[in-house]
């Protein structure tokens, strides 16, 4: 109802099958959404439905965002605005579950071969560059670390690099070279 509310498609059924449906085809596909939660009438049925979508789908990367009007939206005339400080502890609620199975998920990725771009040399350690894979998107996602062992080159930005996830810490992947 909030989504039709916000005349938007879908529901979490339809989202499910959507992922599941691409991953079942691309097992090593990324996914990320962004959630706006506040929006006029919002319940805490519609926050609840919400966070067993965002259990349920193991997304890569989500960013979340408060509702706030804008001029000339249909929001900015519907009842049922909630209080500022409703919408803040929903963002800070939603950002923690996010956060947390963000982080979930990139440990799931530990095991997976992957490509990445180069993109630079890490500020602290010369025998490290960063990068991203295909399923990352510049600027918005996580990020792939990857220690280059004593011996090899240090691949130059716009190199491409195959390795191993070995680890993570946040959405951020640790990558070994093969």
């Amino acid at each position: 109802p909030l989504l039709r509310r916000m005349r938007r498609f879908g529901g979490t059924e339809a989202f499910l099958g959507l992922l599941e449906g691409v991953r079942s085809r691309q097992p090593l596909a990324g996914a990320r959404s962004n959630v706006i939660v506040g929006f006029p009438g919002e319940t805490e049925d519609d926050v609840a439905e919400l966070e067993r979508f965002l259990v349920a789908a193991r997304l890569d990367v989500v960013g979340v965002f408060g509702y706030s009007d804008e001029d000339g939206t249909e929001g900015e005339n519907l009842d049922g605005h909630l209080p500022g400080e409703v919408v803040a502890e929903r963002v800070e609620r939603i950002s923690a579950l996010v956060e947390e199975l963000t982080a979930q998920r990139a440990l799931e990725r530990v095991g997976e071969l992957l490509t990445l771009l180069v993109e630079e040399a890490d500020e602290d350690d010369e025998r490290v560059v960063v990068g991203r894979a295909d399923h990352q998107g510049p600027d918005v996602d996580g990020v792939c670390h990857v220690r280059v062992p004593d011996g090899m080159p240090v691949p130059e930005p716009g190199a491409f690099v195959d390795g191993v996830v070995v680890g993570a810490e946040g959405v951020d992947l640790l990558v070994e070279p093969r």
